[in-house]
């Protein structure tokens, strides 16, 4: 039996006020068409399915229409809550899903929801376990010692029956960790790495494949047969150099597991680049790349510029982020401070001038000074 694993959909997300609804459905459909190529039987959805609570109308529109061509190819879907759903909305409705072999389990509870498909090798258990915190499996468990998530992860498993002579499947979002430090990026601000939200990936021993949600790059956790499939699109610029894919899961007897991906393709990508704007405006690195891409752009002008956001939309439409960045003269830290310090104050106001218009501005100065000796003479 095949299946394709992904997570961390977050439809309706926004960056940097940029609606990403357009390149949501994009890669949503490069998903159908690799599911179709690869005659998947199912599709295992770990979380994170839309980016806050109450999602738009339009972002519950485009997860309706995909999972309708699923259903539609007949292929099955497994889908649980992330942290950043609502368990109980995604709840609704989910009895009248499994006619349609769609299977959503949006809020954590005490048992363990387990689907079972049936191939050439026999039975294959796909169990279902949603975003949890600790305090919840307390509130179940007061008399076990529960401080952090992998006891609770750990106290979750031991009550659970799993019969490890089958094949088990289990889909899970949560920040588990494995020998090696992940990759985290900035999107993930829940995760806090070192602390006490992370569980090793030693609790899922009893599993043959383990499909995670959370992080948002593509890894693996402790061994191949745990990880994350990550986003399918960069959410942040500390995503830029991720290359995004959906994980490709292959289950034959018992103990025979194969593991692949497939690469997906952005509508938009996100990179950064740099340079003064008349480099930047130039026709020939104009040429270089797709100018529609979602851009963080550092200026390295040292003049002062007027509205260059409006002049680099012109060219480049999807700017995301504009920074100023320019080169002091004195360098940084500790040095820099000390010379600062040993300049009069007409020296400062003079490099200050210089480094934000680009010139000597002797007029300016004059008056300054000027200023300075009235300042004095009232002292």
């Amino acid at each position: 039996m095949k299946f394709i694993h992904i997570a961390d959909l977050h439809l309706g997300k926004t960056v940097n006020e940029i609606n990403l609804l357009k390149d949501q459905k994009y890669v949503l459909q490069q998903i159908l068409e690799i599911a179709k190529q690869e005659q998947a039987d199912g599709i295992l959805i770990a979380g994170d399915i839309y980016d806050r609570s109450i999602p738009s109308a339009e972002a519950v529109g485009i997860f309706d229409w995909f999972l309708t061509d699923v259903s539609k190819n007949g292929m099955f879907v497994c889908c649980i809550g992330g942290n950043h759903d609502s368990g109980e909305r995604l709840d609704f409705g989910k009895q009248i899903f499994e006619n349609q072999n769609i299977f959503i389990e949006g809020k954590f509870s005490e048992k363990i929801r387990v689907i079972e498909r049936r191939d050439a090798y026999g039975s294959i258990f796909i169990h279902l376990l949603p975003f949890f915190k600790p305090v919840q499996v307390r509130g179940l468990y007061p008399e076990e010692k529960i401080e952090s998530f992998h006891d609770a992860m750990q106290i979750v498993l031991r009550n659970h029956p799993i019969d490890t002579k089958a094949r088990n499947i289990l889909i899970t979002h949560q920040f588990v960790t494995g020998l090696e430090p992940p990759e985290c990026s900035d999107s993930e601000q829940e995760i806090s790495v070192g602390g006490s939200e992370q569980i090793s990936y030693q609790l899922f021993d009893a599993f043959d494949y383990t499909a995670l949600g959370h992080l948002h790059g593509p890894q693996k956790a402790g061994k191949d047969e745990i990880r994350y499939s990550g986003s399918p699109l960069k959410y942040s610029f500390s995503e830029e150099f991720q290359k995004k894919s959906v994980v490709l899961i292959e289950m034959k007897e018992k103990g025979r597991v194969e593991i692949y991906t497939k690469t997906l393709k952005a509508l938009h990508d996100m990179r950064t680049i740099q340079g003064p704007m008349r480099e930047l405006l130039c026709p020939e690195i104009i040429q270089e790349a797709d100018t529609e891409d979602y851009l963080r752009i550092y200026l390295t002008n040292q003049e002062e510029l007027l509205d260059p956001a409006a002049k680099l939309r012109n060219i480049y439409p999807n700017l995301m982020e504009l920074r100023i960045t320019k080169y002091h003269e004195a360098g940084g830290g500790e040095e820099a401070l000390l010379k600062i310090k040993e300049k009069s104050p007409t020296e400062m106001a003079e490099n200050f001038l210089q480094l934000t218009t680009g010139e000597k501005e002797e007029k300016r100065m004059e008056c300054l000074k000027e200023l300075f000796y009235e300042g004095r003479q009232e002292s």
